[in-house]
């Protein structure tokens, strides 16, 4: 029976990587891939009480069974320290994928409407919903000030985006808009970024507004803010 145990713990920690090769290749759908990280974490959590009960058990009387269900449990400890570990994390996140510096008058995408598809997630901002959520997760989440004209605020925002290595979608200088995209490496996720930029009468000091949008999942587990804030900090 300890032998089963142990193929079931190394299915267990096959799972996450098959659900995001699955994810990234495009082979099943967002929902099948994390409903399979979840079956995962499940048999993990299955297999390392069941291998501490007989390797306990077993210990005295059949010292080899023992070892190979303490075996599986040690192989278990791998998907769940790392799915665990996402899970917990989540619990802290708001369930929110659309993040702003300006909560109320968000930049608004353009071109980048036309590479979304009807199945990705909303690009309308719900200001009573996102907003108290992404304040009180996201204190630090603001417009960016900075002293200089806004021709040489866009080239900088433009070389940090290079830098970053998110993907140029339109740069409409005359409207001083800055769209992009990026795919995250493990999972694949496409998110999309616009930059907004405007400046004062004199041409001598620029507004920067972020808005950062997951075009899949309900939670983006920070990943949008966490981006914003790159941005700002590599300007």
């Amino acid at each position: 029976m300890n032998i089963w145990l142990q193929r079931v713990a190394i299915l267990s920690l096959l799972g996450f990587p098959i659900a995001v090769v699955g994810a990234r290749f495009d082979l099943f759908s967002l929902n099948i891939s994390l409903l399979v990280a979840a079956l995962s974490f499940l048999l993990a959590v299955l297999v390392f009480f069941m291998g501490a009960f007989l390797s306990l058990k077993q210990k005295g009387l059949y010292p080899v069974s023992a070892r190979n269900a303490l075996v599986a449990m040690i192989i278990s400890l791998i998907p769940l320290l790392g799915i665990g570990s996402i899970i917990v994390a989540a619990r802290d996140i708001p369930r929110i994928h659309n993040i702003s510096t300006d909560v109320v008058d968000p930049p608004a995408f353009v071109k980048i409407k036309e590479l979304r598809s009807s199945e990705d997630n909303s690009l309308d901002y719900d200001v009573d919903k996102i907003t108290p959520l992404q304040q009180s997760a996201y204190p630090n989440i603001e417009t960016l000030s900075v002293n200089m004209n806004r021709a040489q605020a866009h080239e900088r925002a433009l070389n940090v985006i290079i830098k970053l290595g998110w993907d140029l979608v339109d740069d409409n200088r005359p409207m001083g808009i800055i769209e992009a995209s990026h795919t995250t490496r493990l999972w694949g996720f496409t998110d999309d970024i616009v930059i907004r930029l405007r400046s004062n009468s004199n041409d001598d000091q620029v507004s920067i507004d972020l808005r950062s949008v997951s075009r899949v999942g309900q939670s983006d587990l920070g990943a949008n803010a966490k981006r914003i804030e790159s941005f700002i900090n590599d300007f």
